[in-house]
């Protein structure tokens, strides 16, 4: 071991002033470099090893420890399985074979660019400081719509949100009275809920009827053809504030009503995804104005 220590020193002396000199001529301007060491079966591997490991070092400096709760871990375990996603380059500086195995050092460029995935997520999960989520979605009959519901957890889970209450949780909220702040805020207290992003959706199928080609009438097809409508409110459950709205509408067409509206309601739950994602980061901008 004290041998490959010595190669990697005698490696990395070499490289100082090449890898000075790339830094500055060819190194992207909105990315990290960082020097890290990597293990693996493979130099494949060793190098996926790596990666993470220079995601972990980057991520490190911007994440403020005031976000890092006790299920920090996992949190941001979820952002570096994707470490492979966020490198955009990287430069081998020592490799040598122990044991079976492939260790190496390497140089790891991190994107950084503040508009990238990787730093929307941070920042994000920093500046609101990972708040809990409950998504609840009623349906015209009053009940809730899981399909709806789902998308919309979805959607915060993979933004990085590591707080969206289970939808075993929300089941049990009555949807029907949730009209005014007063009950919105307990409803998302009673769920120990930061934001409460309620939504409500409106669906209906008609037949799909084609010309006949026979005097200009028509004829069913055996085609429904459903249409849906979720609107959803983002409320701050600690005052019942609604800070953001929105409206998503679709179609979609099935063999029967049901499906038909299914589908409709799918395609504009993952639209009001996209938008919820939209709302978040807007709200992570404004907390980042202010002061702790």
């Amino acid at each position: 071991m004290e041998s490959f220590r010595q190669f990697l020193v005698q490696g990395t002396k070499r490289s100082l002033l090449t890898l000075s000199a790339l830094c500055l001529l060819s190194a992207p301007a909105a990315a990290q470099s960082v020097v890290v060491d990597g293990v693996g079966a493979d130099e494949r591997v060793a190098l996926i090893d790596a990666s993470r490991a220079a995601v972990e070092q980057v991520a490190g400096t911007f994440i403020d420890s005031r976000t890092l709760v006790e299920n920090a871990a996992v949190k941001l375990d979820q952002i570096y399985t994707k470490a492979q996603g966020f490198v955009t380059g990287t430069e081998i500086l020592a490799k040598e074979q122990q044991g079976g195995l492939v260790h190496l050092r390497a140089r790891i460029d991190v994107d950084t660019d503040p508009d990238a995935q990787l730093m929307n997520n941070l920042s994000m999960i920093m500046m609101l400081n990972d708040p809990r989520i409950a998504v609840v979605v009623r349906e015209a009959g009053g009940g809730h719509d899981r399909a709806a519901e789902s998308a919309l957890d979805d959607k915060l889970l993979e933004l990085g949100f590591s707080h969206v209450v289970a939808s075993e949780c929300t089941a049990g909220i009555d949807l029907s009275g949730l009209g005014s702040a007063a009950s919105r805020t307990a409803a998302g207290q009673s769920l120990g809920a930061d934001y409460l992003v309620l939504g409500r959706v409106q669906s209906q199928a008609v037949d799909i009827s084609l010309p006949d080609g026979e005097g200009g009438s028509y004829r069913k097809t055996q085609l429904k053809s459903g249409h849906a409508r979720l609107t959803v409110d983002v409320i701050r459950t600690a005052t019942g504030e609604v800070v953001g709205t929105f409206t998503e509408s679709a179609k979609g067409v099935g063999t029967s009503e049901a499906m038909a509206q299914a589908k409709a309601v799918e395609k504009a739950s993952s639209k009001a995804a996209e938008r919820l994602e939209e709302k978040f980061r807007h709200l992570g901008s404004e907390a980042g104005g202010h002061e702790w």
